[in-house]
């Protein structure tokens, strides 16, 4: 049994001090993972930022071949550094 808890037959009495206690580490339990939502959701969006400048860098390769397939049939494509 709890320090500070009596058992009075089959009725448990708790102390005003144990449930400050036990109030004051659930609110410091509840930020903990509040903060761990807030980075887990900025990694999310990180990510996602990420996957749509690839899908970009993608999309512009496929289109650069595509149109050198067009313009040159099979030729290699000369790529000029300026």
């Amino acid at each position: 049994m709890p320090s500070g808890t009596q058992q009075i037959g089959d009725i448990m009495t708790i102390t005003k001090e144990q449930i400050d206690k036990k109030l004051e580490e659930l609110n410091s339990n509840k930020i903990v993972v509040q903060d761990r939502i807030t980075k887990a959701s900025e990694t999310i969006k990180q990510a996602n930022a990420d996957i749509n400048a690839l899908a970009g860098a993608i999309q512009l390769c496929e289109q650069l071949l595509s149109e050198s397939k067009e313009d040159e049939g099979d030729k290699p494509v000369e790529i000029v550094d300026e």
